[in-house]
């Protein structure tokens, strides 16, 4: 068992070399987000055939996720995220080395699954590894740097990526981010956090569908605050986080005929309403607490309803593109807030021993109701093809019937 003391300051030595090393890793990942669809796009030129692979590839955080709670429980934390974070580089790596040998698509799609299925094994341990490094009363501050620098890192990443790819090809982006999760890899070494070794009885996946039903019980019977924001956290993943990605460079292609250009701006621009969120919680956060989360819920699906009614009704593209925008940014704004509201709470009320495989069900559930979202989404935005934004409408009412149903009663 390793020692180490528990922090006594927010700024310890342990918390900044987890925060240069998030944010490499976060780098190295928006790197390769936006490579490998660039590439299967002008490859193939077939976006039905890009669409299929990028919702598969988010089936292994579905399936492992769980399977990744139960390493964090039971292993050692820094061991798990520097191991992973060098299996990804040396990954990457290996793709890098026989791109020119074998089947070029083929290669990638494989790197992505192998990818993704990593990073959700090492998920519940990167993301509880932090409770270990600052004083517990400072959790929301931490998540808080977290999800700036998360946020920033999806801004700006595909940015410099973008010239990397134009100027200096594909390899060099893959090296680039071999290199970033090999630094990673380094800074989690040195880390020094405490462990207690648990045994296990069982199988690794029969613990792990062990631990999902006990996660599940222990949300549903255990903690009605947990349970009744949980279902909120699924329905944010389900309608409303999709519309924020998906609906937006619809519209904004479909609707405005607009370019490449104006979809990249306005992603970027809804980007920065995660900053706000951030922002806001450190001004706000005692008004706004776990306990308003269907309040949340239902000002998001408002926004989001508004939003949608003044762009159809809007002829002018300008202003159609500018309530697209501001509106967007404003419910990301709230989501933000939501998930950090959500996950400081799962911190503080969570024990030790069980944080991980309670952060692993979040994750899965977060994922899952993505994935289900990508799936029919395709479909739900084809039927209605000629009133996107009436398809639009749809969604985020069905959430605002829903936030009435999860309120939480506060004494």
């Amino acid at each position: 068992m390793e020692k180490a003391e528990t922090p006594k300051k927010f700024w310890n030595r342990d918390f900044i070399l987890y925060v240069i090393s998030f944010d490499m890793a976060e780098i190295a990942t928006a790197f390769l987000r936006f490579a490998i669809p660039v590439y299967i796009l002008t490859q193939t030129g077939n976006a039905t055939l890009l669409g299929t692979v990028m919702t598969l590839s988010w089936f292994p955080f579905v399936l492992f996720t769980s399977v990744g709670g139960v390493l964090a429980d039971r292993m050692n934390k820094r061991r798990i995220i520097t191991i992973f974070n060098f299996l990804i580089a040396l990954l990457i790596g290996i793709y890098t080395i026989f791109s020119g040998i074998f089947d070029h698509f083929s290669l990638t799609v494989s790197l992505l699954f192998l990818m993704t299925s990593l990073q959700s094994l090492q998920s519940p341990a990167f993301e509880t590894i932090v409770y270990q490094l600052i004083p517990m009363e400072q959790l929301m501050k931490a998540n808080q740097v977290t999800w700036v620098l998360m946020i920033a890192s999806g801004v700006l990443a595909p940015m410099l990526a973008g010239l990397m790819l134009a100027h200096l090809g594909l390899t060099s982006l893959m090296i680039a981010s071999s290199l970033l999760f090999l630094l990673a890899a380094g800074l989690n070494s040195q880390l020094k956090i405490s462990f207690k070794k648990t045994k296990q009885e069982q199988g690794i996946f029969r613990t792990s569908w062990a631990d999902f039903k006990s996660s599940l019980r222990y949300i549903g019977r255990e903690d009605e605050v947990l349970k009744r924001s949980t279902i909120g956290l699924f329905l944010y993943a389900l309608l409303l986080f999709p519309i924020l990605t998906l609906l937006p460079a619809v519209l904004i292609h479909q609707r405005l005929l607009m370019g490449e250009a104006s979809v990249g701006f306005a992603q970027g621009f809804i980007m920065i309403g995660g900053v706000l969120g951030v922002l806001l919680i450190s001004k706000i956060g005692k008004q706004v607490t776990i306990q308003k989360s269907a309040t949340l819920l239902t000002v998001s699906s408002i926004l989001m309803l508004l939003t949608l009614v003044l762009f159809g009704l809007t002829e002018h593209r300008g202003l159609a593109y500018g309530i697209l925008l501001v509106g967007s940014l404003l419910v990301n704004t709230t989501l933000v807030i939501y998930s950090l509201n959500y996950f400081t709470y799962l911190g503080h009320r969570t024990d030790e021993q069980m944080v991980g495989k309670i952060m692993a069900f979040a994750i899965t559930v977060m994922m899952l109701g993505g994935t289900l979202s990508q799936f029919a989404l395709g479909r739900f935005f084809e039927i209605f093809s000629e009133n996107l934004a009436l398809a639009g409408v749809i969604l985020p009412f069905v959430v605002l019937l829903f936030s009435f149903t999860i309120r939480i009663k506060t004494k």
